[in-house]
């Protein structure tokens, strides 16, 4: 087991730190010699039954990976929610492949209940993945981190920070999943490039009209989550699942029922930016790139949306994900 020596973000003690692996292994973020990171459109071009692995294109054979914890508070986090989040993680992947025929397009959501769900716990390692992503010598947020220390020390506690933090859901297909299906796909996001799963810290953007939004962002094949700073955005999301009540619920197993989540893919919303001659955006910021697409349909007369969503299933039209 790789370590270095450093100061583990949760007991804040300098001890050995073991990898931390954001998402878990268990859901396929193993690394290995065909787990690949890369710009989007070099993947979208690059032939991988016929043509060699293009330079551009580099192996990530750890996974996406952070040494913020130390092995003691690496184990306990672990033994308290990865397996929860996991199987959650899991039936939610394998919910979104049983679907056939998911339109790409603005508006394509999915409904899911689930038996047996201890949503707190759940919560809890998503709460445990974005203290990792934002724990990193280069990235850490204290502030984000003393907010929600106590919370994931102590398994029952369930007063996460609602008022100063939202964190949101949705599905994610990374480019074409099923067309990658061969390949462990990548895990991180490299400064701005698009790369088709992304994990990074909070990144601030200013929006115009004194609008602005600072997230932390999670998209990585089957779940994609969103982290929002609420006191430093003014910008709306009211696309994704909310999942306040899941970061409040007691401490409890029971049937869930996940309303309306709306699912994503890198390329689609590239190809709808493209349709409604938006300014061309590279990087992640799935979220935000498509609550911006549907402010921009509503604020459209009649007449303008009518031909803004002709267009939108004209370039969706035979390309559905199968």
């Amino acid at each position: 087991m790789a370590t270095k020596t450093g100061i583990c973000i949760l007991c804040q003690q300098e001890k050995k730190l073991n990898l931390e692996h954001v998402p878990p292994q268990g859901v396929g973020n193993k690394g290995g010699k065909n787990t690949l990171t890369g710009d989007l459109r070099d993947f979208i071009s690059w032939n991988s039954s016929s043509e060699p692995l293009p330079r551009e294109i580099k192996r990530q054979p750890k996974g996406n990976a952070y040494y913020t914890l130390c092995i003691d508070c690496n184990s306990k986090l672990g033994g308290a929610y990865v397996k929860h989040y996991v199987d959650f993680a899991k039936e939610n992947k394998e919910f979104l492949y049983r679907i056939k025929n998911v339109k790409l397009g603005n508006n394509s959501k999915l409904t899911h209940s689930m038996k047996d769900v201890n949503s707190l716990r759940v919560a809890k390692e998503i709460v445990a993945m974005f203290f990792s992503v934002n724990g990193e010598v280069d990235s850490k947020d204290v502030k984000f981190l003393d907010s929600v220390r106590t919370y994931l020390k102590e398994v029952e506690n369930n007063n996460f920070p609602i008022e100063k933090y939202k964190i949101v859901l949705n599905y994610h297909f990374p480019i074409f999943a099923p067309w990658m299906k061969e390949l462990h796909l990548a895990t991180d996001m490299i400064d701005n490039e698009s790369t088709h799963n992304y994990i990074r810290p909070f990144v601030k953007h200013e929006l115009g009209n004194g609008q602005k939004i600072r997230y932390s962002e999670i998209q990585y094949e089957g779940i994609g989550l969103t982290l929002i700073d609420l006191e430093n955005s003014n910008y709306d999301i009211t696309i994704g699942y909310d999942l306040k009540n899941f970061l409040t619920a007691q401490d409890k197993s029971k049937k869930i029922l996940l309303s309306n989540v709306p699912v994503f893919t890198p390329n689609s919303i590239l190809l709808m930016e493209k349709a409604l001659e938006f300014p061309e955006e590279s990087g992640a910021d799935l979220l935000l790139r498509e609550q911006r697409i549907l402010n921009y349909i509503k604020s459209l007369n009649q007449k303008e949306r009518e031909e803004a969503e002709l267009k939108i299933r004209a370039l969706g039209k035979n390309r559905s994900i199968k």
